[in-house]
This record gives structure tokens, C-alpha cells and sequence, in this order.
């Protein structure tokens, strides 16, 4: 593999160290009996080990070309449009079960 072929582009070790993070932050909210306490400290670790990552490995980032900023976009986008989704049916089922 060439050097050039082992380049990631700008934010991948931040990706894979907030993945990590949440990883250890759902054992340890297992561990805490709150699973939703310990992912938000997982992915404050992980953005650690993610910053950690992206300076140690700075001369093999690239920045993202012009597909992945589109693609990046695009799943954002579709990202805010679930959680509204999700915020909207748990509005409505909360609202039902007051109803009753």
C-alpha cells in the first residue's frame, strides 16, 4: 500500500475515538445503572482520544473532497430529520398517554 493510499480525510480519527468512547461510555452506564449518562461521558472520552488520534496521525489526514462534503451534508441532514421525527412521536405519545 502506497502512502498516498493510507491517507483518511479530516475527521476520521475523531470518528473512530467518539465511537470508541461511546463504546466504553455504554459499559460503564451499564456499570452506573443511567446508560444515557454514560454514553454522554463516553463521547466526551472519545472526543479526547479522537483529538489524541487526529494529532498524532496529522500527516496522513487529507481534507474531504467535494463527494464527501455532499455525502457529509446529506447525512446530516437526514440525521436532524430523524431525531425531529423521533422528537414529534414521543411529543405524541406523551401527549396520548395524558389524554387518557
Amino acid at each position: 500500500m502506497s502512502k498516498k493510499e493510507s491517507r483518511h480525510p479530516q475527521g476520521y480519527w475523531m470518528s473512530v475515538g467518539i465511537s470508541t468512547g461511546v463504546g466504553i461510555g455504554a459499559a460503564l452506564g451499564v456499570a452506573m445503572d443511567n446508560i444515557g449518562a454514560g454514553i454522554a461521558i463516553g463521547v466526551a472520552i472519545g472526543a479526547g482520544i479522537g483529538a489524541s488520534l487526529e494529532e498524532r496521525n496529522r500527516e496522513n489526514i487529507r481534507p474531504q473532497t467535494d463527494q464527501e462534503k455532499i455525502t457529509q451534508r446529506r447525512l446530516v441532514l437526514l440525521g436532524f430529520f430523524m431525531i425531529t421525527i423521533l422528537i414529534l412521536a414521543l411529543a405524541l405519545v406523551s401527549f396520548l398517554k395524558i389524554g387518557r
